[in-house]
């Protein structure tokens, strides 16, 4: 039981710390590239792929410049590289990136001429700090909008299925209320017919007698006629009386039907409504996620 305890927080710690931001982190160092120490900055960007972070740091660094970055491994070089910000004159850039504790590790040096780097605590050095921040950032935020893109999808998912719902029960109820209408115009029909019935028996026995004593001869050929149609509307009377019968039973097992589906759906939406206001609470967190990462 307790296995089953630790096991549960350390899923609801997991949880936790994939909406939690992480920050982003700026360290100076130096890494070796062929045969030079090139000092630069390191950059963590959190929750980000290192191929994703290569392909968009390659196409940054060639923004505005004709030169071409060169992926070799898990080093980017480019030569020549336009940098206002840091250097009027073409600058190089040495960059490298890692992966520690899933975490993706994104290192940038900048020769300024031959041999010559940025130094920290200068303007230039700062520049590349600054960079390095806001491509980390943009790589970041870029993340938790997706996550948060899933999550309001997610939401929205189920704003259509209580909606669904809520659509499924005004039928259910529309077709009791209509079943009920049903059953009470059948029985109406019932009601009328039994009367009509009972009178048109009660003729047809008084005119048989009235009938059997006449002469034979064109009258009574003619009242026999009227007893023939007298007993037909009887027949068609409990004819019709059958029908509505089978349509008050078909109405009946609607209603019950329905009922029992009615209470189901209200379980559902209830569910639903519980599991609607959960992930209004993550939607929130990760649009909390988004806004810090923005304001970093």
């Amino acid at each position: 039981m307790k296995t089953i305890f630790y096991i549960f927080l350390l899923l609801m710690f997991g949880h936790a710390t994939a909406i939690a931001q992480k920050p982003i982190v700026l360290t100076d160092d130096e890494v070796k590239f062929g045969n030079t120490m090139c000092p630069g900055v390191w950059v963590e960007i959190p929750e980000v792929s290192s191929e994703v972070v290569k392909s968009n740091w390659k196409k940054a660094i060639e923004k505005g410049s004709k030169s071409k970055a060169l992926i070799t491994g898990n080093e980017i070089t480019i030569f020549g590289a336009i940098y206002k910000d840091i250097n009027e004159l073409p600058v190089n850039i040495f960059s490298s990136v890692t992966e520690k504790d899933s975490i993706i590790r994104l290192f940038a040096a900048v020769e300024l001429s031959r041999d010559e780097f940025t130094k920290v605590g200068s303007n230039e050095h700062d520049q590349l700090k600054s960079t390095l921040k806001q491509f980390a950032k943009d790589q970041y935020a870029k993340v938790a909008k997706d996550q948060l893109s899933a999550q309001e999808s997610i939401l929205k998912n189920m704003e259509k299925d209580l909606a669904s719902l809520r659509k499924e029960k005004e039928k259910l109820e529309k077709e009791i209320q209509n079943a009920n209408t049903s059953i009470s115009q059948e029985t109406y029909k019932i009601a009328t017919a039994e009367k009509e019935i009972s009178t048109t028996r009660s003729n047809l026995e008084s005119r048989t007698g009235e009938v059997n004593q006449m002469a034979d001869g064109k009258e009574k050929k003619a009242a026999q006629s009227e007893l023939k149609s007298m007993e037909k509307k009887v027949k068609d009377l409990e004819k019709a009386n059958v029908t509505s019968d089978s349509r008050i039973t078909k109405s009946k097992t609607v209603i019950t039907e329905n009922t029992a589906a009615i209470a189901i759906n209200v379980e559902n939406q209830e569910d639903m409504g519980v599991k609607i206001n959960k992930q209004k609470m993550q939607v929130a967190k990760y649009a909390d996620k988004l806004k810090t990462i923005e304001s970093y």
